[in-house]
């Protein structure tokens, strides 16, 4: 996931927020002293979470009794003020919290005083409490994590782990100077870990090129992309491998094993043979989620490096999937993950990226004008796709 900033350097260098992502490769361990941390930071949450919906339905029953409830009676939600309650009850909460990290329960209160503010704004729902055993994570401080070499990573309290995959390209940026950690969060999928880097990096974006070379891209489920230059000509198409309907069989088998296993349940926990199953599950579509990510990353890179203009219908995508009757083979084919690698894209390569308005019909016409003085396309009418 990339940002790119508006901060410009005297070098006509471009401060982009960017993030790495690696699978690591820890000794057991080091498995257990991570389980640890990313345990210590949901208990902290749920405790937390408890606390606070403890407080404030007793002061909704004093209310219901007539009794006055003033505002210092409610806990605050603010990072500070949950921070603040949690140095208060950590020792007869977690005696063991010595064991872990600070920024374990320090990441454990900023992210509950986002789902507080999320509910305020009316974004999300009430706080839930976090179950063990989904797919949790633990955020680290900036002075907390940092690579050792191309094939290592140094994290406090656990030591240096083993990289599956070379970090030399991050690793290169820090050695020049041109990147800086901000943050890393270590998470969990199935039996694997991985790793994430958000960095600032210095990039050279280079100009906006003029339009040269335009083409129109259409998406859709027989084919994936279909792409047309302005006189017509047809230069991408893209069949669509439709990765779940592939993966469908060997998933429906899978499934049916595990099912038949003793699975999770309140007060039960789930035997090995489940866990096994569910490992098998888990592994098909984690593969099946790498090849659709591969192909759009591949078709997104070869768009912004070899076209100037690149002109994409503004879906709704959210829309769409209310149609029960498409919905799995919409998501199957990742529309919106194509135009948000294509907008940050395009800005690494100078190209420019043009929405065109979803009730146009660019299965017709559209045709990109250009402004030579801003540098920016105005509109679009006659493109054949």
């Amino acid at each position: 996931m990339v940002k790119v900033e508006s901060e410009r350097t005297s070098l006509a260098t471009s401060i982009v927020t960017q993030a790495y992502r690696f699978t690591i490769d820890p000794t057991p361990e080091q498995i257990n002293l991570l389980r640890n941390h990313i345990g210590g930071t949901r208990f902290a949450y749920n405790a937390l979470l408890g606390l606070v919906k403890t407080n404030w339905d007793e002061n909704r029953a004093k209310k219901a009794a007539g009794i006055e409830v003033t505002k210092a009676d409610y806990l605050g939600t603010r990072h500070l003020d949950l921070q603040k309650l949690w140095y208060e009850h950590r020792d007869e909460l977690a005696p063991w919290w010595a064991e872990n990290g600070s920024s374990t329960y320090n990441y454990a209160c900023l992210n509950l005083a986002k789902a507080f503010t999320n509910f305020r704004a009316g974004r999300s729902k009430f706080p839930t409490f976090k179950r063990r055993g989904a797919s949790n994570s633990v955020s680290f401080m900036t002075g907390a994590v940092h690579l050792f070499d191309s094939h290592h990573v140094r994290v406090s309290r656990i030591g240096e782990i083993k990289t599956y995959e070379s970090t030399r390209k991050l690793f290169r940026h820090l050695e020049r100077g041109t990147g800086r950690i901000v943050a890393a969060t270590v998470s969990t999928s199935g039996s694997r870990f991985f790793i994430s880097f958000t960095v600032k990096v210095q990039r050279v974006i280079p100009v906006t090129r003029t339009p040269e070379r335009v083409i129109g891209v259409d998406v859709g489920l027989s084919t994936l992309y279909t792409g047309a230059t302005p006189d017509g000509e047809r230069v991408l198409h893209v069949e669509n491998p439709r990765h779940i309907v592939t993966a469908e069989k060997q998933l429906t088998h899978a499934q049916r094993i595990a099912a038949r296993r003793h699975g999770p349940k309140k007060g039960v926990a789930p035997s090995k043979r489940w866990k096994k199953a569910n490992g098998r599950v888990q592994k098909i579509h984690t593969r099946t989620g790498n090849a659709r990510c591969n192909l759009i990353h591949e078709t997104t890179s070869m768009l912004a490096k070899n076209y100037d203009v690149i002109v994409v219908e503004d879906l709704n995508v959210a829309g769409m999937l209310k149609n029960h009757s498409l919905a799995k083979h919409i998501s199957d084919a990742s529309w919106g993950e194509f135009t948000r690698q294509l907008e940050y894209k395009t800005k690494w390569y100078g190209s420019t990226l043009v929405k065109v308005d979803r009730f146009y019909p660019p299965s017709k016409t559209l045709r990109v004008v250009w402004d030579s003085e801003s540098q920016t396309a105005l509109s679009y009418a006659h493109l054949r796709l």
